[in-house]
């Protein structure tokens, strides 16, 4: 196994250079030196038995843990059956990729979700989703079948009885895997019965389309909770201008001042021709007939109609109706109505814009293969374990070797 060169002298004459490097060294005892060298180390006559010892003992070390693994898991260790599943989660927005999983599913006018997949997975590994299952299922009764060996089952001497240890066994049985390509999450669940390892498989699909429909729900809340605040204030605006009309109107016992105003308008109009025509035939009397009887007449019908547009035109302006005043009250109200109505109406349609953006970004746990009830046993990979183990040692070997061979050609440069 170690080079020829590399194995130490132990004559006289590498007796001779430890002494020299000792006097060297300590400057003293010069004499004793060499004949505690000489009584210390082996003579040449041991080297070929202890290079024979040796090689048997690396020999041993590599091929004892090798066999004692072969030993396990062709004599000991139990069938372990692996139920698979596989899902991608998806969304209705517009899918941004064409090829793969991509593609067919932009045909059916669907996209895979590429960040949730990921809040899907470490759900399924966590210790919330095994405690859900625990509540379904009895993992202590599926994971300590008799058929279990003494060191696969558990609770085991590896693994105690707590819920720490039960989490840890759990995700030794339990693998999710995220294509990041193609979108999909490959689920394989393990167990000592194809129906355990089916019933979980089933079981944790189930609970996490939970989780989806959960995020649906809180994205649809989040989304439109906003927006339906803003409706219920535009509402409560609307519902308050049109209170504040009705109290105006009872108030002031009129249902529209404007066009009660537009009513005495067009009357102080009406009232003005009448005493613009009587005017004139007064004028025209008093060129015509100064002492005709109808001039008296005229002239009382046209003060009483100067008189009927000064009280027409003081209810508008400053009368006891206070037409002016009321009209600016109620067009205030008015221009609050208009302003509600239109904040009612954006409001109604940011909430209609929310809905559809919160099912827009609704997410999907579509299966993509259903989980079987496996009928052969495809754990543990007995070949591939034993080998792995075999090879571990060689390297280990392999690098213990390389080490103490740099440690021996060190010394041996020190001590010439």
């Amino acid at each position: 196994m170690y080079p020829q060169d590399a194995e130490p002298e132990f004559g006289p004459t590498r007796t001779s250079q430890v002494a020299t490097a000792f006097r060297g060294r300590t400057g003293q005892h010069r004499g004793n030196v060499a004949a505690l060298a000489q009584r210390v180390l082996p003579s040449a006559g041991w080297r070929p038995g202890l290079r024979r010892w040796r090689g048997v003992l690396r020999v041993a070390a590599v091929l004892l843990p090798t066999l004692a693994a072969a030993a396990y898991y062709f004599a000991i260790a139990s069938d372990r059956y692996v139920s698979e599943a596989r899902f991608v989660i998806r969304t209705g927005s517009k899918p941004t990729g064409l090829g793969g999983i991509n593609a067919l599913l932009q045909f059916v006018g669907l996209s895979r979700s590429e960040d949730d997949v990921y809040a899907v997975r470490d759900f399924l590994t966590s210790r919330d989703a095994m405690h859900q299952l625990l509540a379904q299922l009895s993992l202590t009764d599926i994971y300590g079948r008799p058929e279990a060996d003494w060191l696969t089952r558990y609770p085991s001497i590896a693994f105690g009885g707590s819920d720490e240890d039960l989490y840890r066994y759990f995700e030794r049985m339990l693998s999710v895997v995220v294509n990041s390509t193609s979108g999909l999450t490959t689920l394989r669940v393990q167990a000592f019965r194809a129906e355990d390892a089916y019933r979980m498989a089933e079981s944790l699909l189930v609970l996490g389309e939970g989780l989806v429909n959960r995020l649906n729900t809180r994205v649809q809340e989040d989304a439109v909770r906003v927006a339906a605040g803003e409706l219920a204030q535009a509402e409560k605006r609307r519902i308050d201008n049109q209170i504040a009309v009705t109290v105006f109107r009872t108030r002031e016992l009129v249902l529209d001042p404007t066009k009660s105003s537009a009513i005495v308008v067009d009357l102080i109009g009406k009232l003005s021709e009448q005493l613009a025509e009587v005017r004139a035939q007064i004028a025209e009397t008093q060129a015509g007939a100064p002492g005709s009887p109808e001039l008296p007449s005229l002239q009382q019908r046209a003060a009483a109609l100067d008189r009927q547009i000064g009280i027409e035109t003081a209810r508008v302006a400053n009368g006891s109706d206070r037409l002016a005043e009321k009209i600016g009250q109620y067009e205030g109200l008015m221009l609050e109505r208009e302003f509600a109505i239109r904040a009612l109406s954006q409001a109604v349609a940011a909430l209609e814009a929310a809905r559809t953006e919160a099912r827009r970004q609704q997410l999907f746990l579509e299966r993509v293969v259903e989980p079987g009830l496996p009928d052969k046993a495809m754990m543990p990979e007995r070949w591939r374990m034993v080998l792995t183990v075999l090879g571990f040692n060689v390297i280990g070997w392999g690098i213990i070797w390389l080490i103490g061979a740099g440690l021996r050609e060190h010394a041996s440069h020190h001590a010439d």
